[in-house]
């Protein structure tokens, strides 16, 4: 998808980035992967027959989210520690460059998985081998979750960091008003309105004492398959320390029942509704965000987010 955060560097660019990672190999092709949404991705085939992925992160001074600060970096780092604590499957990073020597942008390269992401062939899979995939996936998820840490909050935004989950959290959804504010974004709602709402669940937030490792992203597009296995996980650069329902597989309209099987969590107690509810509140902020900051060629996805938000505060609201 085409987005204003996305690096579009020249070839002959690309060309030496990869020289710099690879220098003993020459560059044979270059393919733009476009399924994702913030930063740019090249699938690069080298002389040595090795295929390599490319990610590039926002041109230096890019308007970016808030919650989007740093993410190159806890994306390498993150992968890198999942790899070493689990048996998780992930892409090896094979080469990072924050130097912004070559292009005015962190970039890195990683092995290009094996299959293909879930979303681009769940269609032509039968019900049995989509059931297996969510399974597993679920799994992954709750391997992931079993890594803790020391502080809630983004993995790499140490500053903002804090050893009470609530404030944290709301500092999140701090963020996400402040940045609103910053392009005059309408929230169509007041946001002393979300605050108070907030406060008055604090004591449900309370019961979250353990900083959990969250993939945060973990939707079909970042889970790769072949032959109806899990062959990877992709996309950690949102990932933080916090409450493991805050994972997309927990979101109310997401919500699959062999992901949840394969988790292990199929029944919530009504604080982990509560919780799920707010952190359904916290992505439709951010993707109302998207469209202003991302620069998309229609305002559908602020539409539908807006739509979305509304439904969740009324229903916070009456509950």
């Amino acid at each position: 998808m085409e987005s204003a955060t996305k690096h579009k560097p020249t070839k002959e660019i690309l060309e030496q980035m990869t020289a710099a990672a690879f220098p003993d190999s020459k560059v044979i092709d270059i393919h733009e992967l476009k399924e994702g949404f913030f930063n740019a991705a090249y699938r690069i085939k080298l002389s040595d027959n090795r295929e390599v992925v490319l990610k590039i992160a926002p041109p230096e001074g890019t308007t970016v989210m808030t919650h989007e600060k740093n993410i190159m970096y806890s994306e390498v780092h993150s992968m890198k520690m999942i790899q070493r604590v689990t048996k998780v499957p992930v892409a090896k990073i094979l080469f990072y460059d924050n130097s912004k020597s070559i292009c005015n942008a962190e970039y890195f390269f990683m092995e290009k998985l094996s299959g293909e992401s879930f979303s681009s062939i769940k269609d032509t899979l039968d019900e049995k081998d989509k059931k297996q995939i969510q399974y597993m996936t679920g799994r992954y998820n709750a391997e992931l979750n079993r890594v803790t840490g020391t502080k809630f909050g983004y993995y790499g935004q140490s500053d903002k960091q804090g050893e009470e989950w609530f404030t944290v959290f709301r500092s999140m959804i701090m963020d996400t008003i402040q940045d609103a504010d910053h392009l005059s974004i309408d929230l169509h709602m007041k946001p002393e309105t979300i605050l108070e709402l907030l406060e008055q669940d604090k004591p449900y937030f309370l019961e979250v004492v353990t900083p959990k490792f969250v993939h945060w992203d973990l939707w079909a597009g970042n889970v790769f398959v072949e032959n109806n296995q899990v062959t990877g996980l992709i996309d950690f650069e949102r990932c933080l320390w916090g409450d493991e329902l805050i994972e997309v597989g927990f979101r109310s309209n997401y919500q699959d029942k062999d992901f949840l099987k394969g988790y292990g969590l199929e029944q919530f107690s009504e604080s982990q509704k509560i919780r799920i509810k707010w952190y359904d509140v916290y992505l439709f902020l951010i993707v109302v965000l998207e469209t202003d900051y991302r620069k998309y060629d229609t305002r559908d996805t602020y539409h539908y987010a807006i739509n979305n938000l509304k439904k969740c505060i009324e229903q916070i609201k009456l509950r």
